[in-house]
């Protein structure tokens, strides 16, 4: 195979990656026109697994799934620019679907996390068992968090040391920033730091990082009042509960009544026995009488949370925004739809 250095050249010289698109493609194509969604969502998690490995955020390529279900060609077009495809993650993906071991790259990396000194220590865990959170301090360094505020304010089109730009700029829904490819949001992406903190937390280091989005919330005023998410589970609590994680950077120092992440500590203890108070209605109910906490820290340092826990962002009661990168690690999924 000729040496690919670029997610285009992928698309134009190898058509396994495309293959493996179009499977899903037709799949979702199918359920849709048929009117015939699965019970377990339109795609697998398998496939999700797909799309970040392949660097496509999953909730936005669901939304061009749906917005091309007519013309595979179009949909092929339209995630080009928003994908990070390249070899090793397409020899990482078939060694998964084949059930064949990783890549020679991608076991070099897992052994040399497997080496590294623990990076959350004996009392962190335990907090982690109790409270179904942990801080990993320092996940990334002042240099990092400053290229990924670079990164998004760039994508935002704004002068972040502006405040009179904070509420009107482009690409920003609600809290939530829709970039997902940029140098900088992969190299964090990539902190061994970080893959060694998740790497406690699953007990493998076999693991795939999540091509997840950032965020932007600025103080709440009266003309721009806060526009969650509140408290809420991204779970499907109709399905059954296995564990499962999320992540939080914080690339500013960030204080309890910034916006701050929020959580009810322990309740991953408790879920799967109530889940039946919360299925189909966990947005009718007041999930802070549960006991929520907003979680701060400072710039660099990452939440690490059990996503049986409710969390959501908070109003920003401070005169500074909040900024944050979304990063998530797991193993790819045991049950394998092709």
């Amino acid at each position: 195979m000729k040496e690919c250095n670029s997610s285009q050249e992928l698309f134009n010289e190898d058509d396994t990656h495309l293959e493996l698109l179009e499977a899903i493609w037709l799949r979702t194509r199918d359920a849709i026109l048929s009117n015939q969604m699965p019970s377990g969502g339109v795609i697998s998690d398998a496939d999700k697994a797909v799309f970040d490995l392949f660097g496509m955020n999953w909730q936005h390529t669901i939304l061009a799934l749906y917005h091309h279900a007519h013309s595979y060609k179009d949909f092929l077009e339209h995630i080009k620019p928003y994908a990070n495809i390249n070899k090793l993650a397409l020899e990482r993906i078939k060694a998964y679907l084949s059930g064949h071991a990783q890549p020679q790259e991608a076991l070099n990396l897992f052994e040399e996390i497997k080496g590294m000194d623990n990076v959350l220590n004996d009392s962190q865990i335990q907090q982690w068992q109790r409270d179904g959170y942990v801080i990993l301090k320092e996940a990334l360094d002042i240099q990092q968090c400053q290229a990924s505020i670079n990164a998004i304010a760039g994508f935002l089109q704004i002068d972040i040391t502006d405040r009179t730009q904070w509420y009107n700029c482009a690409n920003r829904k609600g809290i939530m920033v829709e970039l997902t490819h940029h140098a900088a949001l992969i190299a964090a992406r990539n902190s061994k730091r970080i893959h060694k903190a998740f790497s406690q937390l699953w007990q493998t280091e076999n693991l795939i990082v999540s091509a997840d989005r950032c965020g932007f919330n600025p103080p709440h005023t009266e003309h721009h009042p806060f526009s969650g998410p509140d408290l809420h589970w991204d779970v499907d609590l109709t399905k059954p509960l296995t564990f499962g994680t999320q992540g939080i950077v914080y690339l500013t120092d960030t204080d309890a009544q910034q916006g701050a992440l929020t959580l009810v500590p322990g309740f991953h203890l408790h879920l799967k026995s109530r889940v039946d108070e919360f299925k189909n209605q966990q947005h009718e109910i007041d999930l802070h009488k549960l006991g929520s906490k907003p979680v701060p820290a400072k710039a660099g340092d990452m939440i690490i949370w059990h996503h049986f826990l409710p969390h959501g962002s908070r109003a920003n009661l401070t005169d500074k925004p909040r900024i944050v990168q979304y990063i998530n690690m797991y193993p790819f999924p045991k049950e394998i739809e092709q």
